[in-house]
C-alpha cells in the first residue's frame, strides 16, 4: 500500500509507544505532527516534512540533532511543544528561524542548560512556557527581542536567579507567571517599559525579597499574587499607584505584616484575597482590624477563610 496514495488529506498524526514503527511517509497535507514515547527512528522520518505547523515530541531520550532538522524543514511553524526529552542539553540556533512561530513549550527537559540567543528573532511568538527545567541556569538576553510576546511562564526552574534585563523590551506583555523558582533572589529593576502588562504571579520564590519598585508605572495591571514568598517584608507604598488593580491576592507571606496606606486609593479594586498570613489577618480584621479602614471600600474580601466577606457600605456606617 502506498501511504502516500492512501493519506493525500492527512492533517493530524499522533504517534504513541510504537517501538517497532521504523518510518513514516511524507504526508503532503499533515499539519499536526505529535510523537510520544518514540524511536530515534521515527523522529528522523518525520525530519522530511515540511508542511507542519505544530509539533509536539514528547518523552523522547534519542539525539536531539534530528530535531533540529524537523524543526529547520517547517519554517511556517506556528506551535511548538519539547516535553520529557531527558538528553536535550540545549536547544539549536535553528529555532530563531521559525518567524512564524506563535507558541513555545518547553518542560520536563531537566538537561536544557540554555536557551539560544537566536530566540530573540522569533517576532511572532505570543507565549513562552519553560517548565522544570532544572538545570537552566538564566535565559538570554535576546529574549527582549519577542516584541510580540504576551504570555510568559517560568515554572520549576531550580536554578534560574535572575530575569534578563532585556525583559524591559517586552511592549506587548499581558501576563507574566513565576513559580516555584527557588533560586530567583530578584526582579529586573526595569518593568516601567511593560506598558500592556495585566497580571502577574509570584508563587514559591522564597529567595525574592521585593517587588521591582518600577513596577508602580505599570498602570495597566489588573491582576497581581503573591504566594509563599517568605522573603518579601512588605508591600510597597506605592501600590497605590496601580490604578487599574482589580484583584489582590496575598497568601501564605508571612513576614507581610500590614498594608499600606496607598491601598485606600485603588478604587477599581474588586477582589482582596489574604490567607496563611496570620498577623496581616488579624490586622485586617473587619471594623475591629488596625488595616481595615485601608480595605473596607473593597467588595469583595477574602481574609483566612473561603468565605468572602461583602462590604455592605449602609451596615458599615451603624458601626
Amino acid at each position: 500500500m502506498n501511504m502516500k496514495e492512501e493519506f493525500p488529506s492527512l492533517v493530524k498524526l499522533t504517534i504513541n509507544k510504537c517501538p517497532k514503527l521504523k518510518n513514516m511517509p511524507c504526508f503532503p497535507s499533515l499539519k499536526h505532527l505529535e510523537l510520544q514515547n518514540c524511536n530515534e527512528m521515527i523522529l528522523r522520518s518525520a525530519a522530511n516534512l515540511s508542511t507542519l505547523l505544530n509539533i509536539v515530541i514528547d518523552v523522547f531520550t534519542g539525539r536531539l540533532v534530528i530535531l533540529e532538522s524537523l524543526v529547520g524543514n517547517n519554517p511556517n511553524l506556528m506551535s511548538l511543544t519539547i516535553s520529557s526529552c531527558t538528553n536535550l542539553c540545549s536547544i539549536s540556533s535553528k529555532l530563531g528561524g521559525l518567524t512564524a512561530l506563535k507558541s513555545l513549550t518547553i518542560r520536563w527537559c531537566e538537561e536544557l542548560i540554555s536557551l539560544p540567543q537566536e530566540i530573540q528573532n522569533l517576532s511572532s511568538l505570543e507565549s513562552l512556557e519553560i517548565i522544570e527545567c532544572h538545570s537552566l541556569i538564566n535565559l538570554p538576553e535576546g529574549l527582549g527581542g519577542l516584541t510580540s510576546l504576551r504570555s510568559l511562564s517560568i515554572e520549576n526552574c531550580n536554578n534560574i536567579t535572575s530575569l534578563p534585563m532585556g525583559l524591559q523590551h517586552l511592549t506587548s506583555l499581558e501576563h507574566l507567571t513565576l513559580m516555584y523558582c527557588p533560586s530567583l533572589a530578584s526582579l529586573p529593576a526595569n518593568f516601567r517599559n511593560l506598558s500592556t502588562l495585566k497580571s502577574l504571579y509570584i508563587l514559591n520564590c522564597p529567595q525574592l525579597t521585593c517587588l521591582p519598585e518600577e513596577l508602580h508605572y505599570v498602570t495597566t495591571l489588573q491582576n497581581l499574587e503573591i504566594h509563599s514568598c517568605p522573603a518579601i517584608k512588605d508591600l510597597p507604598a506605592w501600590i497605590g499607584s496601580l490604578s487599574s488593580l482589580t484583584s489582590l491576592v496575598i497568601s501564605d507571606c508571612c513576614n507581610i505584616i500590614s498594608l499600606p496606606e496607598g491601598l485606600q486609593h485603588l478604587i477599581n479594586l474588586q477582589h482582596l484575597s489574604i490567607r496563611e498570613c496570620p498577623r496581616l489577618e488579624n490586622r485586617c480584621k473587619k471594623y475591629t482590624g488596625e488595616d481595615w479602614p485601608k480595605v473596607a471600600h473593597i467588595p469583595h474580601i477574602y481574609i483566612g477563610s473561603t468565605e468572602p466577606r461583602q462590604h455592605d457600605g449602609a451596615s458599615s456606617s451603624s458601626h
